[in-house]
């Protein structure tokens, strides 16, 4: 995460990004992705914050035990997992995490459990024991227009939140990735009358996917996937593995833990 991204993250707030507050966050953000302990310049280039801004502000987070430092390198502290422990995406991995362990012995290929936040996917859970590489990462997002779990939940998503989605550049990752607001609406009804999605190798080359909403009522939750390489055949005995999953992490979830506005 840069400071460009922090803008973002922040703008509902009208937090500044150039804050010191913002800054932290851009920070924090270096440690999303790639390695887990990280150097001054890497924390710097990753976040975008001058590095002599940059050793200033972790020296701050180090005190508060948001980052850890051990010699020249940092990694997000403790105290950070216990912030995050408490919010409504683990519980609601929690309640999954069962029917997802098993429909991963089911199919044995790549599961993706998600939920949909502002215009990406953001991934909760990722079980896999074979050599499939899928670009999906715990706590990493993608767009949500290239992924099966993401066109699931678009597909299930109020109008509003769809034309808000459509009205921005449909970024491709690969040749198969739609790019046309008029075919993903299309894709998208597709969705809603089938109840499963699809991603062919619309995130990264080789990999396909089937993807089913966790629904409550009208509302998708979350979305479930299984992904497999594009020379397995066409995924079509997966479809019911997925739609039971997803189902059945339905039926598990305590409502009464969660407001499902927010998620």
């Amino acid at each position: 995460m840069t400071v460009q991204d922090a803008a973002s993250s922040v703008s509902d707030t009208g937090l500044r990004a150039d804050s010191i507050l913002g800054k932290a966050f851009a920070i924090l953000g270096a440690f999303t992705h790639g390695p887990r302990m990280l150097s001054l310049s890497q924390i710097s280039r990753r976040s975008g914050v001058p590095k002599s801004t940059t050793h200033r502000v972790l020296a701050m987070l180090v005190e508060l035990g948001a980052v850890e430092r051990s010699g020249t390198e940092y990694r997000m502290g403790d105290v950070m997992f216990s912030y995050g422990s408490r919010s409504p995406e683990v519980a609601l991995r929690d309640a999954a995490l069962t029917h997802l362990e098993s429909l991963h012995l089911q199919t044995r290929q790549v599961v993706h459990f998600a939920v949909l936040r502002k215009q990406e996917v953001l991934y909760l859970e990722r079980l896999s024991t074979s050599s499939v590489i899928s670009p999906a990462t715990v706590g990493g997002r993608l767009p949500a227009h290239l992924t099966g779990v993401g066109k699931a939940l678009l597909a299930h998503a109020p109008a509003e939140t769809v034309n808000r989605y459509l009205d921005r550049d449909l970024a491709a990752r690969t040749e198969a990735s739609i790019t046309s607001p008029d075919l993903l609406r299309h894709e998208l009804a597709r969705i809603r009358n089938l109840g499963v999605a699809y991603d062919r190798a619309e995130a990264a080359r080789g990999l396909h996917c089937v993807a089913a909403p966790v629904r409550i009522g009208e509302h998708a939750v979350a979305a479930v996937s299984v992904a497999y390489p594009s020379n397995a055949g066409s995924g079509q005995t997966l479809i019911e593995p997925v739609r039971t999953a997803a189902a059945r992490i339905a039926r598990s979830l305590p409502l009464d833990e969660f407001d499902l506005g927010s998620l």
